[in-house]
């Protein structure tokens, strides 16, 4: 893992493997997606970013004057034009999808693509600092009840032998993860993407200026981000592709990352075949 030293931090980030599709994320931490994507039969090259505030990255006492997602945005195009890369495409889950979603506004030019895993900007239904979920695990982030209540929720059901006892099994992690934060992490509240937006339809007219390619993979059983949020961006993105997986929620960058790696290699197959023909699918 490399360090690369910003303005109020240090961020950590690491490369995977040496493909032609150069693939970066940034998160407060990553599960096997998208550092899979490096493998066979995937073969791109990727950079994961820690996000500022988390992990082995600088601890921040005080949110960025620029707010989160947009600093976490910024950080990623500076490990970027460290490294020498103009155009990439982005992929992020959860809030690091909300990352993806703020560089696809401000910063299009360097995009070739956003992928975004249930990360599809949040339902309106008042405050846009926090969703519900996130604002009770930091209000309850030193009672372990509360914390694998509210990752329950998140999750969404699920059914079957072996993936209950998955469940089981992510659910244990992400707990025993977050009682194990310093203070400074638990108490980060990304906030929603665009939320300068109060309403479903402010933020589906922001949806409606994303000028990127644009892949959605979206669980059906999420129990943050809603159906009703995946298929606002599935209508209302130009130039969006949206797989919906009626049998995965929240969780599926860490429970099924191959259902994720594989439908992400034909997107970018699909999106050299879109730039060749001068942005025509």
């Amino acid at each position: 893992m490399s360090v690369l030293r910003l303005t109020g931090a240090d961020v950590r980030y690491e490369r995977h493997g040496s493909g032609d599709d150069v693939v970066l994320s940034s998160a407060a931490g990553f599960d096997a997606y998208p550092a899979i994507l490096a493998r066979p039969p995937y073969d791109c090259t990727v950079v994961t970013v820690q996000a500022r505030g988390f992990g082995r990255s600088s601890h921040l006492a005080e949110p960025p004057a620029a707010g989160w997602l947009d600093q976490w945005g910024e950080d990623v195009l500076a490990v970027a034009d460290h490294l020498g890369i103009d155009t990439f495409v982005y992929t992020g889950v959860s809030h690091g999808a909300g990352i993806g979603w703020h560089l696809a506004r401000r910063h299009p030019e360097r995009l070739r693509a956003l992928i975004s895993v249930v990360g599809t900007p949040h339902d309106r239904t008042g405050d846009t600092s926090s969703s519900e979920g996130r604002r009770r695990i930091i209000e309850g982030r030193h009672d372990p009840a509360v914390v694998e209540e509210q990752f329950r929720v998140l999750g969404g059901r699920t059914e079957g032998e072996r993936r209950l006892a998955l469940r089981e099994e992510t659910v244990r992690a992400l707990v025993a993860h977050q009682l194990a934060l310093s203070e400074e992490e638990a108490a980060v509240n990304q906030g929603m993407p665009f939320p300068e937006a109060t309403t479903d339809e402010e933020v589906a007219g922001i949806l409606e200026t994303i000028d990127v390619p644009v892949l959605s993979l979206a669980g059906m059983r999420d129990g943050v981000i809603s159906p009703a949020s995946a298929l606002r961006a599935a209508t209302r993105v130009p130039h969006c592709k949206s797989v919906f997986f009626e049998d995965e929620g929240h969780f599926i960058a860490r429970e099924r990352p191959e259902r994720l790696a594989r439908e992400v290699r034909v997107f970018l197959d699909e999106l050299a075949g879109y730039e060749s023909k001068g942005g025509q699918w």
